[in-house]
């Protein structure tokens, strides 16, 4: 399964530049066009546009779908980690957790869960589009133009990539 996927999203690449003007966007379009790039993956974000949020960030579902899918995993694994833990301990470990077996599963139980969980959402929130939205969020206020591309692989994001052929921000 591909990470793209575990993650609840389709397009979990994703590339923007800065155009001065729609010319040059639009030239950059076409260039993408011309590398096989379908016209969904690509959005144009205008100076003024008041989509800009949803160009940049489509799959809003995706995210949904993320938050729960990496909080039902790591939570379970994270789990089945404490209780495991705990089961040694209780077996061959210190005293302490040795006589009282009951309040180490509990511990464990309750810790590797809540530990998991806190990684999860880490994953989930996907910090590492921040820059990428702060970028085309700034061209946007100083009247430039931002051309996105949505892809579905490295490989397909390297071809976007040298079509665009300019400074670009990627994910």
């Amino acid at each position: 399964m591909s990470s793209a996927m575990q993650l609840g999203e389709k397009f979990s690449h994703k590339i923007a530049t800065e155009f001065e003007d729609e010319r040059a966007a639009n030239k950059a379009v076409d260039a993408l066009n011309s590398a096989g790039m379908s016209a969904s993956q690509i959005k144009v974000v205008r100076p003024d546009d008041p989509d800009m949020a949803r160009k940049v960030e489509p799959e809003v579902q995706g995210v949904a779908r993320s938050l729960i899918n990496t909080h039902i995993t790591f939570g379970s694994v994270g789990l089945v980690i404490g209780l495991m833990l705990a089961t040694v301990l209780v077996l061959v470990g210190p005293t302490l957790t040795q006589s009282s077996p009951l309040m180490t599963y509990i511990a464990f139980g309750f810790l590797c869960p809540v530990l998991a969980l806190l990684v999860a959402g880490v994953i989930s929130i996907r910090p590492d589009h921040d820059p990428f939205i702060e970028k085309t969020r700034k061209a946007q206020n100083v009247g430039r133009w931002t051309v996105v591309v949505h892809c579905e692989s490295s490989d397909q994001q390297r071809v976007a990539r040298e079509a665009m052929g300019s400074d670009i921000q990627s994910l």
